[in-house]
């Protein structure tokens, strides 16, 4: 019997385009002969849809249209199976019942990545794909994660969290902080909500687009002669596979939203070989179309600590599922610091699992398996507590 999977992507996000983009990706990689893949596409205003038309890419052009051809459905538990079901009781509603087995999330960004909608699958009961609530939710706030990896061991920048509710004293502020400085929102991803600030009159403007974005926004030191690193992980507590390392090619400061998703390559193979262990590779593909260098330009020392940062930093947020953390490397005194984790990473990191040879494949294959994984953990982990509590009770009321 096949495994019936509930792709579900999209949601009230900034990176909601971004996730389509990944979702629709990854549903080409399943084994259509060991599972059943269901498209759910959760709309900008938190509305779950269903239909085969929510499979190709090319119908996103007009999401209008999309969602009026499609089914506006909820999930359900029923006894002790989990379905899909249509909303509406009309003559012309159309019906879906369609069980499920496994939800896989692949969505990016602030009310979908961190944890909420891990959270709402968690509380009906459906194995979810991805980490728990608390690991979600730690990794996408840029502030706390590196506060709580900081106190074990681990390297970051030293940083200043600012709140979009408090008065800022921008005197103060320029000179408690060096320029030239990063400014970003603590809980957004690809690129969106970061700024360079290298001139004192910047500093108020670029915090303040910041704010548009997040209720919180991070001030961190720029590191001005720079490489940036990137490790992917698949796992869980238990095991995991370590990926091939990543150098973004940078054609600014920082990478931007424009370097990482409309780079597309305009040659014909899509792929420049530029040395003979490296190539910088361009697709319209989502994160696969960056202009990058597989396997990264490290000594096999810095490879070594790189990977053993991810696999550190992956256990201590107690991920599970797949997330690419990503590093700076300070090229003027060659120090490692830890950036930022992805989970889930756009395009799954499909790119860097592919030289450790981990297949597309089998990448969802071992998500799917992870997931139930987690929910038969969680199957054994005893919720509840018989007491006398509720007996004791006094109903009588109190006399006025």
């Amino acid at each position: 019997m096949k495994i019936k999977v509930a792709l579900v992507f999209g949601g009230k996000s900034t990176e909601h385009e971004i996730s389509i983009i990944s979702a629709l990706q990854s549903y080409e990689w399943f084994d259509h002969n060991k599972y059943e893949v269901f498209p759910v596409y959760l709309s900008k205003d938190n509305e779950f849809y269903f239909g085969e038309d929510l499979s190709k890419i090319e119908n996103y052009k007009n999401i209008k249209s999309l969602i009026s051809k499609s089914i506006k459905v909820q999930f359900e538990k029923e006894g002790s199976r989990y379905y899909i079901n249509s909303i509406g009781s009309g003559l012309f509603t159309r019906k879906i019942h369609q069980e499920v087995d496994v939800a896989f999330l692949v969505v990016h960004g602030t009310n979908v990545e961190d944890g909420n909608l891990t959270g709402y699958f968690h509380t009906i009961g459906l194995p979810v794909s991805g980490p728990n609530v608390l690991s979600a939710s730690l990794a996408m706030d840029k502030y706390v994660s590196k506060k709580f990896l900081k106190e074990e061991g681990i390297p970051v920048l030293d940083a200043i969290l600012l709140n979009r509710h408090e008065d800022i004293n921008y005197d103060e502020l320029l000179q408690k902080v060096k320029l030239p400085v990063i400014v970003k929102a603590v809980n957004l991803g690809s690129s969106i909500g970061i700024y360079i600030v290298k001139k004192e009159d910047e500093l108020k403007d670029k915090i303040e687009a910041a704010f548009a974005f997040s209720e919180n926004v991070l001030i961190e030191k720029m590191v001005t002669n720079l490489k940036e690193i990137n490790c992917a992980i698949l796992g869980d507590s238990e095991s995991i596979s370590i990926s091939a390392l990543e150098e973004p090619v940078l054609n600014n400061d920082i990478l931007s939203f424009a370097d990482k998703y409309l780079s597309g390559s305009k040659g014909k193979s899509g792929d420049t070989k530029i040395s003979n262990s490296s190539k910088v590779t361009n697709s319209k593909s989502g994160m696969a179309s960056l202009s990058r260098k597989i396997p990264a330009d490290v000594d096999k020392k810095t490879e070594t600590e790189i990977k053993n940062l991810s696999s550190r930093i992956f256990k201590l947020l107690r991920c599970s599922g797949v997330a690419r953390l990503d590093f700076i490397m300070d090229m003027d005194d060659n120090k490692i610091y830890f950036n930022e984790i992805n989970m889930p990473p756009g395009s799954l990191a499909y790119y860097l699992f592919e030289p450790a040879g981990i297949s597309k494949s089998e990448l969802a294959d071992r998500i799917v398996n992870i997931a139930l994984k987690q929910k038969r953990i969680e199957d054994d982990i005893n919720f509840t507590f018989e007491s006398n509590v509720l007996s004791n009770i006094n109903t009588s009321g109190t006399k006025k």
